[in-house]
């Protein structure tokens, strides 16, 4: 429990603690208001069953004669209406208490989605090469909610109805020491016997649902992406055969926790009520008249009926904290690991571009690769020039281009913008003077025009920039074609549309901030001839206006760059323009389509 509450401490911030200490004085308030109301039903019970006491007993007398009651049916009629008051002030409370409860409850759980979103949107590119989605998407639309409704509730309910045992069990040792705790020991203690026999279970089943909903995470974002392949290639069932044992297992160790939290209830409740027939019959035997056993029975059975939920709520969330408790390991370790990552801010400044990006002596190699895929490449771009990547596949062309993205860090050397070395500290400012397209395009199921504009909020799209950067890609004419224009929804991950219409919206988009360096990577791969030429027109005519990068294979696409660069093994075999190259590079004439490859 110290450990649990350890870890609680730890995942809650600064407001979270407060907020918890304010909800735990009204749990406090409301356990006062509950021993209240069950105490009222002794004094109503005591005059209705021996009218005498109202003369006999202090109290009572003192209400009596203050109130200046002239019958004793009166004086009950108006200790009656006091306890449906003092019932209905608990209730009320109880109800205030509980709503406070699960408020407090979903603001943890909406910040634990939150935190830990960012946290996985912070990390660097290569994190999410390294990491299967599936597993982050779980933790925070899955784990995260099963942390706090499977933990941090629970922990609350025992708080709350913790006190609510401990200031009716204390009233009950108040009235009769030793029949209360002969009745705390059997039911407490049977609470305790049985939560000791099966935590072991639940904490191992917990370990067991948490994988299992990890898998059925897995194969169901791996059979959706790909369902192209997987309705082609006919592998349904394939993929329905992996989720079924995992969904069964989820279900399964869920259903067997659910019924062990339920199950003491019912045990109990006759153990109860059953205790309560013993003591009418202990009255009796001791020779106890209906005045001395009406109260206190009455006293214990209201008491009980109050007791038993709380005592079964009790075990059901320690139950839930047992079996969830993996869950809330997954999301601190989660939340620890990645605690103080900061995504990128909204700033607009960007990083002085105004003479050459120049590479020196760069080095990468791929995080457990053996090799170096990038080896002490350096070369200068001067702005507003044009200049394409061209290799056969695992030259190193896309990782160069990854490394001027900033999205891995060079392993030795520098990339200088205008002289200033591109880091963790510029790469924000250097990233907005971007404008990327990469081989494969990922649209939103949203608009057209939303599409372009990319991440900004509808009511700042500047729609003129969305129609030039259109015109720009030859996007213009087909859009101007639909029903309903650039509000037209593309569908989820841009199926309504074709290859080359969805390759055409990454390259608007590249194009909408008005970027000063453009990098195409394969970015024509998907067009037809006639589309690849009449962009490959329209990016020509950016020549001179912008720095381009291209990286292609049909060297047809970088022609008529300034210069080409030919990698080979991640290094620079050779460069210079397209004719250049064809009269010196027998490879490059290869490439070309100039030269047979066995020639």
């Amino acid at each position: 429990m110290f450990d649990l509450a350890r870890k609680l401490y730890g995942l809650l911030d600064r407001r979270e603690r407060i907020q918890g200490a304010i909800l735990l004085m009204g749990m406090v308030l409301q356990a006062c208001v509950e021993l209240v109301g069950v105490a009222s039903v002794v004094p109503f019970m005591s005059v209705v069953a021996n009218p005498d006491i109202v003369q006999e007993n202090d109290v009572l007398n003192w209400l009596y004669t203050t109130f200046e009651f002239e019958t004793v049916p009166s004086f009950l009629t108006f200790l009656g209406i006091s306890v449906i008051v003092v019932l209905a002030l608990s209730n009320t409370v109880s109800a205030v208490s509980i709503w406070a409860m699960y408020r407090y409850m979903w603001n943890v759980h909406h910040r634990l989605c939150v935190r830990l979103f960012e946290g996985y949107l912070a990390q660097p590119y290569g994190f999410f090469v390294q990491q299967n989605t599936a597993k982050l998407n779980q933790n925070i639309l899955s784990e995260a909610l099963t942390a706090s409704r499977g933990v941090i509730q629970p922990v609350l309910i025992v708080v709350s109805k913790g006190l609510v045992a401990i200031a009716i069990v204390g009233m009950l040792f108040f009235v009769d020491p030793l029949l209360s705790f002969l009745v705390t020991l059997v039911l407490g203690g049977a609470y305790v016997l049985i939560y000791m026999s099966v935590r072991a279970l639940q904490g191992r089943m917990g370990v067991e649902r948490v994988a299992a909903n990890k898998e059925r995470f897995k194969v169901t974002g791996e059979a959706f992406h790909g369902i192209k392949d997987v309705k082609v290639l006919q592998r349904e069932r394939a993929f329905l055969r992996r989720f079924t044992p995992k969904s069964f297992r989820f279900s399964s160790t869920t259903a067997v926790n659910t019924t062990i939290a339920a199950t003491p209830k019912y045990l109990l409740e006759t153990v109860a009520f059953g205790g309560i027939v013993l003591m009418v019959v202990y009255f009796i035997q001791a020779g106890q008249g209906l005045d001395t056993i009406l109260p206190t029975l009455s006293l214990y059975a209201f008491a009980g009926y109050r007791l038993m939920p709380s005592l079964q709520q009790l075990f059901a969330a320690a139950s839930s904290i047992r079996f969830q408790s993996a869950s809330l390991d997954s999301i601190i370790g989660d939340l620890r690991e990645f605690s103080g990552a900061k995504i990128s801010t909204e700033s607009e400044e960007k990083l002085p571009f105004e003479h050459s990006i120049r590479l020196e002596d760069v080095t990468f190699r791929y995080p457990e690769a053996d090799g170096l895929a990038i080896g002490g490449i350096t070369f200068e771009i001067p702005k507003n020039t044009s200049v394409g990547l061209v290799g056969s596949s695992g030259s190193g062309k896309t990782t160069l281009v990854d490394l001027l993205l900033g999205l891995y860090d060079v392993r030795s050397g520098r990339i200088l913008v205008d002289g200033v070395e591109v880091n963790s500290e510029t790469i924000e400012m250097w990233r907005r003077q971007i404008g990327y397209v990469p081989q494969q395009i990922f649209l939103t199921d949203d608009t057209i025009s939303a599409n372009i504009a990319f991440g900004v909020p509808p009511r700042d799209v500047d729609h003129e920039q969305v129609r030039s950067a259109a015109r720009i890609a030859h996007l213009d004419e087909f859009v101007g074609d639909l029903p309903d224009g650039y509000d037209t929804v593309v569908g989820e991950r841009g199926v309504r549309l074709s290859g080359g219409q969805r390759q055409r919206i990454g390259i608007a988009r590249a194009l909408y901030h008005n970027p000063e360096l453009l990098i195409m990577d394969e970015a024509t791969s998907a067009l037809d001839g006639a589309t690849e030429n009449a962009v490959m027109e329209a990016i020509e005519q950016l020549a001179g206006q912008k720095t381009i990068i291209l990286i292609a294979h049909r060297l047809t696409t970088v022609q008529h760059c300034d210069q080409i660069y030919l990698l080979d093994g991640g290094e620079v075999e050779e460069h210079g323009t397209f004719d250049e190259l064809v009269s010196s590079n027998a490879s490059f004439r290869v490439m070309a389509g100039l030269e047979p490859a066995n020639a």
